[in-house]
């Protein structure tokens, strides 16, 4: 039993660490703060206990003492249990306090550094913490509770960069301190708003200008710092900036799509409509499901399908290909494994581990889905089940020509407009059966999803415009 202090990094999820990600997906119990990314918790397992104990401005859902105590407990009677943090567990993230607890009541644990806003936020700001030749040291402050008198008792005139954390609500009092201890007032002060998230902004000014300005929370916020152009420095903004505008070509169920959509505008894009698709019961032998012990669901488009199939077998083990699935059966009740890779290939891996000999496996799925999975499983008792067709119906033909960039999300959306496809098109593949079905097509794609989800191919459509 073991009890793992993780840090979740600054909010982007792509910059929690490899180690944070492993644990988390064994999880048995996950006890996460406020301003983790929720994306993060998707990784976890179907059966993980997750429990918020995050702390808003005002307001804690539990205790510092309540949240030591839920530590001892849950860490005494599971073997995995994920204290997830913000940042880091050792800045400013009260880590400290939570390990003492755990050594007092004979609690192992293990430490798991993240990576803090507070080098983060000014690093995607263009903002160097240490430069040789002009700071060459910096120094992390709290603005909770600021109090003045031990302040500027304890920290002087401090040389080199100045890091504030949490301290948006009180930098009007912080900013007449700092300048009261010999800071000047012109001083170059900037305040990184969601930092590392696609709704980052940044408020630079003086020292002055910003004391009297409205800092939104959360901010880091750097005083000081070696200044370079802001154009040329703000790497994280021009790379957001790539996207801005853009019309990105979706064609998904309505309800996907709304959340696509969604998606899009956060990174300033637009979402344009090629045809919605159209799922279609076919009919099926449910007996087989009903002999099943394993049931495998490789998209969340079968799940409102068969919705009352699935709750009248819900003592079956359920295997997710991904999060997007996994939330689906979840929306029902139904909790689901899932692997690590969210790909045809990982499920195939990771049923190969949990299926024993007399286990019976079904695999509900599209007519129109891979027999990958099938392939890999030709050495245990796995039988496929289409239960249902998609029609995409009209095509909008306008939406597709017109498009700057398009999400295939599927092998019958290539087969449905691959022929209207430019050239000069960005085209990003949402995983490997996907791409193959593109390359034979003849408009192979620029990019393939990492992880097979829409954020995912999000991420893709920004690295390739931002290098363009």
């Amino acid at each position: 039993m073991t009890v793992f202090l993780v840090g979740a990094g600054p909010g982007d999820p792509g910059l929690l660490t490899v180690r944070g990600l492993e644990l988390i997906k064994r999880a048995d119990v996950i006890l996460y703060d406020r301003l983790v990314n929720p994306s993060i918790l998707d990784h976890a397992k179907g059966k993980c206990i997750k429990v918020f104990v995050g702390k808003e401005p005002g307001h804690h859902t539990k205790t510092q003492d309540e949240i030591n105590k839920l530590l001892v407990k849950y860490g005494s009677g599971h073997d995995c249990v994920v204290r997830l943090k913000g940042g880091d567990p050792f800045v400013f993230g009260r880590g400290g306090e939570e390990m003492e607890s755990l050594i007092e009541n004979g609690i192992p644990f293990e430490i798991v550094p993240g990576i803090t806003s507070a080098i983060a936020g000014p690093s995607y700001a263009g903002i160097p913490v240490t430069h040789r030749g002009n700071n060459t040291s910096v120094t992390f402050i709290t603005g909770h509770r600021w109090d003045s008198s031990r302040i500027r008792d304890t920290y002087g005139k401090l040389s080199g960069t100045l890091v504030i954390l949490m301290g948006a609500g009180s930098f009007p009092e912080i900013g007449r301190d700092l300048m009261s201890m010999g800071y000047g007032p012109q001083t170059n002060v900037s305040a990184i708003h969601n930092a590392t998230l696609s709704s980052q902004s940044v408020i630079s000014g003086t020292l002055k200008e910003l004391t009297r300005s409205r800092i939104p929370s959360p901010s880091v916020i750097v005083v000081g710092g070696a200044q370079f152009p802001e154009n040329e420095a703000r790497w994280f903004e021009r790379k957001l900036g790539a996207i801005k505008g853009k019309k990105v070509l979706v064609m998904r169920t309505m309800d996907q799509f709304g959340d696509t959509k969604a998606m899009l505008e956060e990174v300033g894009a637009s979402a344009v409509n090629g045809g919605f698709y159209e799922l279609i019961p076919v009919g099926w032998d449910k007996g087989k499901l009903e002999n099943a012990t394993h049931v495998v669901i490789t998209s969340a488009n079968t799940v409102p399908i068969l919705k009352e199939e699935l709750l009248a077998n819900r003592d079956k083990t359920y295997v997710a290909i991904g999060p997007g699935t996994r939330k689906s059966l979840e929306s029902i009740g139904i909790s689901a494994e899932m692997p690590d890779e969210y790909t045809s290939e990982g499920l195939g891996m990771l049923l190969k581990k949990i299926v024993g000999g007399e286990d019976r496996v079904v695999g509900l799925r599209s007519s129109k889905a891979s027999n990958v999975l099938g392939s890999m499983l030709s050495d245990i008792d796995y039988k496929e089940i289409p239960v249902y067709d998609i029609d995409f119906g009209a095509i909008y033909i306008g939406s597709v020509t017109d498009a700057d960039v398009i999400f295939f999300t599927s092998t019958a959306m290539v087969n449905a407009i691959s022929h209207l496809v430019k050239e000069e098109q960005i085209r990003i593949s949402i995983g490997p059966q996907t791409t193959a079905t593109m390359n034979r097509a003849g408009i192979p794609p620029h990019m393939e999803s990492v992880n097979s989800t829409i954020e995912s191919m999000i991420g893709a459509a920004l690295d390739i415009l931002h290098r363009k």
